[in-house]
């Protein structure tokens, strides 16, 4: 299992993106996320499923959306340790979010 987090500022669409993603969903109706939330996607090789006996390669996704807001920082950062990457999402239609990039 792969663990991912999705990082970023607040309103960027991070939760959106997980929820497509994951889900093949998408609401406009979406409240802000609180503290972090998460979805496992699996992911195989040439987009098709195996069985067990196959020797293709399957692979668990861990997708954690953390919350954006500068006071739930403390709490979200507890959560890159063991991380094996992080998707950094910025709107590109507000210069504010991708300044923020460096900070995050």
């Amino acid at each position: 299992m792969f663990k991912l987090l999705i990082i970023g500022n607040s309103s960027v669409g991070k939760t959106s993106f997980l929820f497509r993603y994951a889900d093949d969903s998408f609401t406009s109706a979406f409240v802000s996320t609180v503290g972090i939330d998460f979805k496992v996607k699996t992911v195989y090789r040439n987009e098709k499923r195996v069985s067990s006996c196959s020797s293709d390669l399957r692979i668990l996704l861990s997708l954690q959306d953390t919350a954006g807001q500068e006071r739930y920082r403390t709490i979200t950062t507890a959560y890159y340790r063991g991380a094996m990457g992080f998707l950094l999402m910025y709107d590109i239609s507000n210069m504010v979010s991708f300044n923020a990039v460096q900070d995050w």
